[in-house]
C-alpha cells in the first residue's frame, strides 16, 4: 500500500480549464460552475456532522482531558473536511481552473485541508494517550506530536509557495500520518488485550471500523471504480466511499463511545 502511494503521488500533468467538466459532472448555477454535486453534498455533511459531534464531545467533556482532545480534534476535521470540500469537489473549478488555459493543480483550501487534518490527528493521538498512559508519561508524548504538527505545517506551506507537489498531496498526508495511526491501532490492542473492558472495546471498534473504511477507500480507488462507472455516467468516486464511511465512525463516535471516553485511571 506504501508502494502504491508512492507511486502515485508523481505530479500529474495539468489539466487543461476547457477539459476539466470531461474528468467529472459539472453544474451551472447562476453563472458558478459546481462540480460533483453529490459528492458535495456527501463531504459537507460529513464536515457539518464531524463540527457537531466535536460540540458534542465538549458538551459532555466533564473533567475528562480526553474528551476534550476529542473535541478539538472532531472540529479541525469538520473544518477540515468543509476546505476540502470546496476545493476538492463543489467549486474546484472556480477555485482553480476560471479564467485559466491550465488548472492548478492544488489550492489555499487544499493546504488548509491537509494542515486542519493533521493537527486533527495530533489531538486525536493525545486523546489516545491520555486515555490510556500515566499522566507523567503525556508531556513528552505532548511536545512530540506538537513539534511533528508544527514541521509538517510549515513544510506543508513552503511547499506550496515551491511549487512542490509531493509535499502537498493526498498521498503524502497520508504517509505522514500513517505511522501515528498505527501507533493508535496497536496501542489500542495491547490495553484491549490487558483490560478486555467496555472501554478498550469500545475504542477497538472505533478503529476497526475506521480501518475498514480506508481499506474499502484503497481498493475502490485502486481498482479505478470512479473512472469505470464515470464512462457509463454514474458518478460515484473513492472520496464518496471514504466519506461514507467516516459518517459511519462519527455515528459511532458520538453514539456508541462517548460514555467511555475517560482519562487513564490505576487499574482502568
Amino acid at each position: 500500500m506504501i508502494f502504491v502511494l508512492i507511486t502515485a503521488c508523481n505530479e500529474p500533468e495539468p489539466v487543461l480549464a476547457s477539459a476539466w467538466c470531461n474528468m467529472q459532472p459539472c453544474y451551472d448555477f447562476f453563472g458558478l460552475t459546481v462540480n460533483q454535486l453529490s459528492s458535495s453534498i456527501l463531504v459537507y455533511i460529513l464536515g457539518l456532522y464531524g463540527l457537531f459531534v466535536g460540540y458534542k464531545y465538549f458538551k459532555n467533556k466533564e473533567s475528562e482531558q480526553s474528551r476534550l482532545y476529542w473535541c478539538i480534534s472532531l472540529l479541525l476535521g469538520g473544518l477540515g473536511a468543509l476546505s476540502a470540500g470546496t476545493s476538492f469537489q463543489a467549486f474546484g473549478y472556480e477555485i482553480k481552473c476560471a479564467g485559466k488555459e491550465l488548472c492548478d493543480l492544488t489550492s489555499s483550501l487544499e493546504i488548509a485541508y491537509n494542515i486542519l487534518t493533521v493537527w486533527s490527528v495530533a489531538f486525536l493521538f493525545l486523546a489516545i494517550n491520555a486515555s490510556f498512559l500515566n499522566t507523567s508519561r503525556l508531556k513528552p508524548i505532548g511536545a512530540f506530536i506538537m513539534l511533528f504538527g508544527g514541521v509538517y505545517s510549515v513544510l506543508c506551506l513552503l511547499a506550496f509557495y515551491q511549487n512542490n507537489y509531493f509535499l502537498v498531496s493526498f498521498e503524502f498526508l497520508l504517509l505522514s500520518i500513517a505511522p501515528i495511526y498505527l501507533y493508535i491501532f496497536i496501542l489500542t490492542g495491547v490495553q484491549h488485550a490487558k483490560r478486555k473492558n467496555l472501554k478498550t472495546r469500545h475504542y477497538l471498534i472505533a478503529w476497526l471500523i475506521l480501518m475498514l473504511t480506508l481499506i474499502a477507500y484503497y481498493f475502490y480507488l485502486i481498482l479505478g471504480y470512479t473512472e469505470i462507472l464515470w464512462t457509463k455516467g454514474i458518478w460515484f468516486s473513492a472520496n464518496d466511499v471514504l466519506h461514507i464511511g467516516m459518517m459511519g465512525w462519527l455515528f459511532y463516535l458520538s453514539n456508541y463511545m462517548m460514555e467511555g471516553v475517560k482519562d487513564h485511571k490505576s487499574g482502568t
